[in-house]
């Protein structure tokens, strides 16, 4: 017999609190639990509440007599899973370190039985209830803790509401006089013309575990293909949410292919369904791989050249789409997705600014966005510059993007929220980032009052109390609200179909609103216009803190000389292919030498001169350092680990990334176990380097064999041939490097284990203490021209074999 938290069955409590403590600083005060309930009831103030509300003024007070009667109706069974959830316990996390038990604890356990208790109450949730049902003599509350946490609750209701608020009155402010009568345009609910073939591939994109194992990352994209068109149809992914399969979203991309796009729905392997049991593990967290946040949008990359090889002269898609005009769709861990496909970079800096310590906020999106802390610092190449339109329904982007990043999109982008969405915070997550994006052509829809699942079409989306509270009233009215926008957005963006402007008006929205479920659309946002909306100043900022402050353009730099000389003067080293090497001709050649003319072009467009690149060849890594203190050099190129530090220097982001690996004699018959103790195993290695010190830490049963000065490395690599070490260890580019450099035949030696020993990210080396110098350099090498030069540089195996290092330095 099972039994339920319903209305037929109220656990008891076996012991309620009778009083709050507050601490602030060194002050204690306590209020019992029935002043509380007589000012909630009445307003009046009785016993200690009375003399506590002397020092409090009168919008306080009625601020608190507001949050005391404050109502939630709210399914117990609901509450139960939520708070057993990733999200919801990191949540409850947050809000034990304020409501505390007796003992001083965290009170995450005794929330999480009050919090199910007090949903029970038949007249709704409310904060007495809770206090009621708190399991502990007495209930402590940190003061400090509790005005944030005031702010927070004022953000996810009171700012909500007066943010949504505001979104309506700039559309009704907005709308055509006279108005469109749509009535007699094309209805875009129904059907387009164009019949569908429908496609299914099974791709691979295989990466590594941290101990080498390769994974066969096989995954299905579902493609919907329109028959019958007199030209390439342009190409829409639509990126399904964490936890999610492609075919939740067949409605729309059927939709959509029926008008004349190609449709592409892939599965996102890692963070599709096999990672729920129900759709509460999907949409509100499991403990993912932070790898997920570059892998999602480097697949689709991956899928858009697939697509462009099937649709060359030959394949099976000849002449039937057009890869160079994209559009991408994403919901929840999908409209990141998206987003980063669209321009936004991984914003590392305000990732580990933000999540280190994880913030304090009810907002639970964050928990998954913090997951992001554990990547390593680079700059991801997740931009593709064939998508030029971009959706993203409730998005969770506040932190893995942020300001910084949302501010570089220049296409095209409609972002859609719901109103009443728990898991990313309409206001956090959709309203403030719109406002953070400075493209021309954006715009804002909410659905309202709608929650986080409405896009979602699985099964398990439609089911049970929680998928309810989740999507909201009505999610079939939300979805069609997403078909007809989502088509009217891509005709005019990738169709350029100018007449379907007016189908993304205020009008429209107007005129498609139906049932319970009511639909916003705007152009434009101010952050006077939230706070007009709240009557106040909002109680969080509408664009946060920059996680670096703005550079005072007066500030002597690096810069002022390159623009007065025209000169780049760059140090490279000659020995370290593929990074710098000299030809048979006595040429400086490898990727450095073009990524310093990729650095010289960047200049001459932002400095408004030319700028012409001039190379201080440098041998080793402390004449590349001192070319750079002494001004020989503004930047210095190379396999320099950014964690070898040296005073007077700093490093860029990082460019490149590696990791130790040995290479060993392939016709040795026992090869070494790098993940054994290699008790008195002959390693060579180059001292004074970041690898040194790591096989002392790793093995310091091993002998070491230390290799000195600019031959180490080609010293080493022949000991190692000639039998007089076991293997030579480094970082594992920089071994094949010199492998190719020595023309050693393929067979004669083998780079172990397939996947590095350590993460070893390589930075450009720059003086220390120009911040104009330093943001200029990493602003290139987030850019996609560092992106595209990197990509043409490497061959596909080798580029490859980047990406799977950082998937291992992220795991």
């Amino acid at each position: 017999m099972a039994l339920g938290l319903g209305s037929g069955l109220k656990p008891q409590r076996a012991i309620a609190a009778e009083e709050v403590i507050v601490t602030y600083r060194q002050l204690e005060f306590s209020l019992s639990r029935e002043s509380l309930e007589i000012f909630e009831e009445t307003g009046k103030l009785e016993g200690d509440l009375r003399f506590y509300a002397r020092f409090l003024d009168d919008q306080t007070l009625a601020a608190f007599r507001r949050i005391l009667q404050q109502r939630f109706e709210l399914d117990p069974v609901v509450v139960s899973q939520l708070t057993y959830s990733l999200m919801g316990e990191g949540v409850l996390q947050n809000l034990g370190q304020v409501i505390q038990t007796d003992a001083r604890t965290n009170g995450f356990t005794a929330l999480r039985a009050a919090l199910t208790l007090a949903a029970n109450e038949p007249e709704g949730f409310a904060v007495v209830n809770l206090i009621e049902q708190y399991p502990s003599r007495a209930i402590r509350i940190d003061g400090r803790q509790l005005l944030a946490l005031r702010d927070e609750f004022l953000t996810l209701v009171d700012y909500r509401d007066a943010a949504v608020r505001a979104v309506q009155a700039e559309m009704d402010e907005t709308t055509n006089q006279p108005p469109i009568d749509f009535s007699q345009l094309p209805d875009l609910s129904e059907l387009g013309p164009y019949r569908t073939r429908d496609i299914r591939l099974e791709l691979h994109r295989d990466r590594q575990t941290a101990e080498g194992q390769p994974i066969a990352r096989s995954f299905r994209v579902n493609l919907h293909i329109p028959e019958g068109l007199d030209h390439p149809a342009p190409v829409v992914v639509i990126s399904h949410g964490l936890g999610s399969t492609p075919e939740a979203f067949d409605y729309l991309g059927e939709h959509l292919a029926s008008y004349g796009f190609a449709t592409v729905l892939p599965q996102h392997i890692g963070s599709d369904e096999s990672l729920r049991d129900a759709l509460i593990s999907g949409v509100l967290g499991t403990d993912i791989n932070p790898v997920e946040f570059i892998d999602r949008p480097l697949d689709i990359r991956y899928i858009l050249d697939v697509l462009e090889q099937m649709a060359q002269p030959g394949g099976s898609l000849e002449g039937r789409i057009d890869t160079n005009q994209v559009g991408v769709i994403g919901h929840s861990f999908g409209g990141y997705t998206a987003l980063a496909l669209a321009g936004a970079p991984l914003n590392i800096d305000r990732i580990q600014a933000q999540c280190n310590p994880p913030p304090f906020t009810l907002n639970a999106a964050p928990t998954l966005q913090c997951i992001a802390t554990r990547l390593p610092n680079f700059a991801y190449p997740l931009q593709d510059n064939r998508v030029r339109a971009a959706i993203a329904i409730s998005p969770t982007i506040s932190v893995v993007l942020g300001p910084e990043s949302m501010s570089q999109i220049e296409v095209p982008t409609l972002m859609i929220g719901g109103s009443n969405d728990f898991v990313a915070s309409v206001v956090q997550e959709q309203i403030h980032p719109f406002l953070w994006m400075t493209n021309e052509d954006k715009y804002l829809a909410l659905m309202i009052p709608s929650g986080h699942s409405s896009a979602d079409n699985t099964e398990l989306a439609n089911a049970g109390p929680l998928a309810a509270a989740l999507a909201g009233p009505d999610p079939q009215q939300g979805r069609e609200y997403i078909r007809e926008l989502s088509l009217a957005f891509m005709q005019r963006y990738l169709q350029n179909q100018a007449e379907y402007d007016s189908y993304l008006t205020p009008d429209y929205a107007q005129f498609i609103r139906a049932g319970e479920l009511d639909l916003a659309l705007v152009r434009s946002l101010t952050p006077e216009d939230l706070q007009t909306a709240y009557g106040a100043n909002p109680p969080i900022p509408i664009v946060p803190p920059l996680v670096q402050e703005p550079l005072a353009a007066n500030a002597s730099s690096v810069l002022d000389v390159i623009a007065a000389e025209g000169v780049l003067r760059v140090a490279i080293r000659t020995n370290a292919l593929p990074f710098g090497f000299t030809d048979d001709q006595g040429q400086l050649q490898g990727y450095c030498v073009d990524l310093m003319e990729g650095l010289a072009a960047h200049l001459t467009q932002q400095l408004e001169v030319p700028i012409r690149m001039e190379v201080v060849a440098q041998p080793t890594v402390s004449d590349g350092f001192q070319a750079v203190l002494n001004g020989a050099a503004m930047v210095e190129c190379g396999p320099n680990s950014i964690r070898l530090a040296s005073e007077g220097v700093t490093f860029s982001s990082p460019f490149f990334i590696t990791g130790t690996h040995f290479l060993v004699r392939e016709s040795d018959q026992t090869p070494i176990n790098p993940y054994g103790a290699l008790e008195g195993t002959r390693l060579g290695v180059k001292d004074e380097t970041a690898t040194e010190r790591f096989l002392e830490q790793r093995y310091p049963a091993a002998s070491a064999v230390d290799f000195q000065g600019p031959l180490a490395q080609e010293q080493g690599v022949r000991a190692m041939l000639q039998g007089q070490v076991d293997a030579f260890a480094g970082d594992g580019i920089l071994l094949l490097g010199e492998a190719i450099a020595q023309d050693l035949p393929p067979n004669s030696y083998r780079l172990i284990p397939d996947a590095p020993l350590s993460c070893e990210p390589y930075g450009l080396v720059l003086p220390e203490g120009d911040r104009r110098w330093e943001t200029t350099v990493n602003n290139f090498i987030a850019s996609s021209d560092f992106r595209r030069r990197t990509e043409r540089l490497f061959s596909p195996e080798l580029y490859s074999y980047i990406l799977l290092n950082l998937d291992f330095c992220a795991q």
